[in-house]
């Protein structure tokens, strides 16, 4: 994990504890601030800091460098990842990139002089999902959406929905990871999303989603954050009888019924459970409604 970033940042990484590592934030020439345990913090060359003068800075050099060997020492092979402004490391970490955006037709083409790196840490928590399990599948497969503001859980909790599901006996799940943070397949290693469990890689979710029912012929569909062009895909899926857990930012159900996709799904009953996380906590649940938006 993190094997990408340059020596000074792991060897002070190496003095804090990863399973309360959440986020690495490297700005050029500014102090690095880490969230350890939910807070954020200073990061210094021996763990946390006290003060920013005594933090750990990166120069453009750094970033250039982190950024290289993310890509596996070939930037090109990333391409598709810089349009869309991040990058995955080899341990399923998500590195957001800020800097110039470079547009090509319209469309967005790269990122270059690249100032900033948000680097999110996955975790692999068992049983998290269990609260979840137990409302939305005790009686069966259902569909059910996620929501939380950004970095509450959502991802882990859905890995650890997949391992659970899986667990109850042969079923096919197809996992749509577009950006491999969900399963953080690299070669050999990957976290447990379960024995029956296929998984898609680095596909825009309609594609992925809409050659996934014709070929692959899932029983139930995991995805991560949807957006509002993705609904359309989702809700074809529901209606062709196959099941979808997924989630979306949204902070609580009151905010995600002024979202217009998230409004239409709430209003169209599409989802039979919504999950809503806890703003500012770590996958703590907050509540859990039935598709009529009564508390279960």
């Amino acid at each position: 994990m993190l094997d990408f970033l340059t020596d000074k940042f792991k060897d002070a990484i190496r003095n804090l504890n990863g399973n309360l590592l959440y986020e690495v934030r490297i700005r050029a020439n500014k102090p690095t601030l880490v969230n350890y345990g939910g807070k954020y913090c200073l990061l210094g060359p021996f763990g946390i800091a006290g003060s920013a003068s005594g933090a750990l800075r990166a120069c453009y050099a750094d970033i250039e460098e982190i950024i290289y060997r993310a890509s596996e020492f070939s930037v090109y092979s990333v391409t598709e990842q810089l349009r869309q402004g991040f990058l995955t490391g080899s341990g399923g970490e998500r590195i957001g990139l800020s800097g110039i955006f470079v547009y090509e037709r319209g469309d967005s083409f790269t990122v270059k002089e690249v100032t900033s790196l948000n680097v999110r840490v996955p975790h692999e928590v068992r049983g998290c999902s269990l609260p979840v399990y137990k409302a939305c599948f005790s009686g069966g497969l259902s569909s059910v959406l996620i929501l939380s503001a950004p970095g509450c859980g959502k991802t882990t909790i859905l890995r650890d929905l997949a391992r659970q599901i899986s667990e109850t006996g042969p079923i096919n799940i197809l996992i749509d990871d577009e950006r491999n943070e969900i399963s953080a397949a690299y070669r050999d290693f990957s976290l447990d999303v379960g024995a029956y469990s296929d998984i898609i890689r680095y596909s825009y979710k309609r594609e992925a989603l809409a050659c996934a029912v014709r070929a692959m012929r899932p029983d139930l569909i995991v995805t991560d954050e949807l957006a509002g062009e993705e609904l359309a895909e989702v809700a074809r899926c529901i209606r062709a009888g196959v099941y979808v857990v997924a989630s979306a930012h949204a902070r609580d159900i009151a905010s995600a019924s002024q979202i217009p996709f998230l409004g239409q799904a709430i209003q169209e009953k599409l989802f039979d459970y919504y999950v809503v996380l806890a703003a500012g906590k770590i996958g703590e649940i907050e509540g859990i409604y039935d598709r009529e938006l009564c508390a279960c």
